[in-house]
């Protein structure tokens, strides 16, 4: 068993400590009470005390059963069918240390995540697969339509991925957009397309040409999604040192341009993600899909849910007065 929110388990230490606390004022109040009424029935007979504990006991047992329920207890395992319409689309995040550039807000790989999660909430019809790249790319995140676990994934990606000390920085889109197509597997029922973070220019012109060249055979378009100020100097300091990191679009264009895609520059709002979307879905395959996934250790709070409140209702329920 595992559980969703698990510090919340801490206030079950505090319910403890509310009921005892509770009991022993109860108590005191009641030797006061015998005392002061010793001799007088109507004093005495008034409050029924296996009653009142009984009452005590279901209102405190509900309350602590509330917490667990809030605490989200998970176990066990369920097939989940998603079905949908839309397409398949391969996100390609730059991690190479220019990311770090902070010309825009905290800085470009930042902005860049928070555009990944703009498109999540803009795209839920979309497969989507991740794929993160510096001087090489690493497949993170197969196609799926579970879009949290791709969100999930991406609070990981750095540059720390891709170690300067074994030659895997650097901005190798072109290499990364051929990795990619082989992700997709293109089927010609399955409309799909690549979207491609980044704020650099590959100086491999020869892969990015057979990049581009291979992507518009498989009619697959690829989008971009540019980062930086390119009229901007940003310092990135690397090995205690400060280097200038520019900003440069132009791979981004000639691989748009090519494919029949779209390149647009980062802002500050979704309209920038609303407006490759948009072109996308004009442009690109939509079709129903479908996917069935295990999830595994589901939530299982309504099992505890249902009888904390009946536990509290029959608490609030019990009387405590005695009959004279």
């Amino acid at each position: 068993m595992t559980w969703a929110n698990q510090h919340l388990l801490w206030l079950l230490a505090g319910v403890v400590l509310a009921a005892a606390l509770t009991w022993w004022w109860s108590a005191s109040a009641r030797r006061l009470r015998a005392g002061v009424g010793a001799g007088v029935p109507h004093l005495t007979a008034g409050v029924g005390h296996k009653r009142e504990v009984l009452r005590s006991v279901l209102l405190w047992s509900g309350l602590a059963l509330l917490i667990v329920t809030l605490a989200g207890p998970r176990w066990g395992s369920d097939d989940k069918l998603q079905t949908s319409r839309g397409a398949d689309l391969l996100l390609v995040l730059d991690c190479s240390r220019s990311m770090l550039a902070k010309d825009l807000y905290p800085d470009r790989l930042e902005a860049a995540r928070r555009k990944a999660n703009d498109l999540l909430r803009e795209a839920p019809e979309t497969r989507l697969a991740l794929m993160p790249f510096a001087g090489v790319a690493v497949l993170r995140c197969p196609l799926t339509g579970d879009h949290s676990a791709i969100e999930s994934m991406m609070k990981d990606l750095s540059p720390e991925l891709f170690p300067a000390e074994n030659g895997y920085q650097g901005t190798a889109i072109g290499e990364a957009i051929q990795s990619g197509l082989h992700v997709l597997d293109k089927q010609t029922d399955r409309g799909q397309s690549i979207l491609v973070m980044s704020d650099g220019a590959d100086d491999d012109k020869a892969a990015v040409d057979a990049a581009a060249a291979a992507a518009k055979a498989l009619g697959v378009p690829i989008y971009g999604l540019f980062f930086g100020d390119p009229d901007r100097e940003s310092t990135v300091t690397i090995d205690g040192k400060e280097q200038v990191m520019l900003a440069d679009r132009s791979t981004l264009d000639t691989l748009a341009t090519a494919t029949g895609g779209l390149c647009v520059n980062a802002r500050s709002d979704p309209e920038d993600i609303r407006v490759i979307l948009d072109h996308l879905r004009t442009h690109v395959v939509q079709l129903p899909w479908q996917e069935r996934r295990r999830i595994v250790q589901s939530e299982k709070y309504q099992f505890v849910l249902l009888p904390a409140m009946l536990l509290i209702l029959f608490g609030m329920l019990v009387p405590t007065r005695r009959r004279l």
